[in-house]
């Protein structure tokens, strides 16, 4: 296969320029250590975000944080475009795997971060690497 840019894929988020809401400042408000601890256990136990509950949190599936313009390399917008077309290639794979057994495939989003972001699942960093948050998919 031969790859050729092209265009962002309507299935990419990018939220390099976001915010983020890192460090214990969460979504504006300021917790300490005993109440971000807090949180994340309640969040673990009961499989929700209860980072959310100080105004913070966006519904799932929406941009956490500020967005700003993305500042990048050359190189980086590369990667970028790469991504986005392997990403496109994959979904529309499995839209047609899907589509000769008589059924639809949901498309999965790829959301793009730089240091911290926060998911439905709680606060994310790029050392985690590559994740999955089923509370927004």
């Amino acid at each position: 296969m031969r790859w050729t840019p092209g265009g962002p894929s309507g299935d990419l988020e990018d939220r390099r320029g976001s915010s983020g809401g890192g460090g214990l400042g969460i979504g504006g408000v300021p917790i300490g250590i005993g109440g971000f601890i807090v949180l994340l256990l309640l969040s673990l136990v009961f499989h929700r975000n209860f980072f959310a509950l100080l105004g913070g949190g966006a519904p799932a599936g929406a941009p956490a944080g500020q967005t700003a313009p993305v500042n990048s390399s050359p190189e980086e917008d590369k990667e970028v475009k790469f991504v986005s077309f392997v990403l496109d290639d994959v979904q529309n794979t499995w839209t047609q795997i899907f589509a000769q057994n008589g059924q639809q495939y949901r498309h999965a989003k790829l959301v793009l971060f730089r240091d911290v972001i926060q998911s439905g699942c709680g606060t994310a960093q790029t050392q985690m690497g590559p994740f999955y948050c089923p509370a927004d998919e």
